[in-house]
């Protein structure tokens, strides 16, 4: 539908900008067929991933990867680790969730890697929260990013970046596609909106930012 290519066109031309960027910085030339997507390989990073929902929705999948997925497919069973790694949360609970992240970004795995970037993703879940919720998580999540570029900062390098948050969601105190007011919203949460596009639907914030 519209929405979806609409979506697809803003993530494509982010990601070229990303990559022009980069290029911009090397002698080699490289070059983009067709779509961003295509340049990116999950091999070229070392990632860990985490799905953070409710119990009863982690819960279903953990069924459906074991019932459906690895029964059919049992070779995937191989690579689980590339999975995301499932955890209970309630984002209406602020400081269960504060202690949810903290146990993820906090840990001591970090401190023996070098120039880890923590990306925090939000898609279709603000929606569903209680009223005030969307604004105090997204402060909650920039001020624990931001400690944990703190605690390991004797192994980060000084161009790393404290965090990035990517979304398609309906942000608070953003009427329709107000950008300006994104960028209030952003800004009074802790964070730098670097893009923004709103769309039709529910979800109809879609932007990328980083931690201040």
């Amino acid at each position: 539908n519209q929405s979806q290519k609409r979506r697809s066109r803003w993530y494509n031309r982010l990601l070229l900008r990303k990559n022009n960027r980069q290029n911009s910085n090397n002698d080699d030339k490289a070059t983009t067929t067709g779509n961003a997507f295509f340049n990116i390989t999950s091999t070229n990073y070392d990632l860990e991933a985490y799905e953070l929902d409710l119990p009863e929705v982690v819960s279903a999948k953990r069924k459906l990867l074991s019932s459906r997925l690895f029964r059919r497919r049992p070779w995937l069973q191989r690579r689980v680790d590339e999975y995301p790694k499932l955890i209970v949360a309630n984002f209406n609970d602020l400081n269960a969730t504060r202690k949810v992240l903290e146990g993820i970004l906090l840990n001591d795995n970090d401190a023996e890697r070098e120039d880890v970037t923590n990306i925090i993703l939000f898609e279709g879940v603000m929606i569903y929260l209680d009223e005030g919720v969307p604004h105090e998580l997204l402060e909650l999540c920039s001020d624990v990013l931001r400690k944990s570029h703190t605690a390991n900062s004797n192994t980060s390098s000084s161009t790393t970046a404290l965090g990035y948050l990517c979304f398609a969601d309906r942000l608070e105190n953003i009427p329709g596609g107000d950008e300006d007011a994104a960028h209030v919203e952003m800004e009074s949460t802790g964070w730098e909106l670097v893009d923004f596009l709103s769309k039709p639907g529910l979800a109809r914030h879609m932007g990328v930012a980083r931690v201040v």
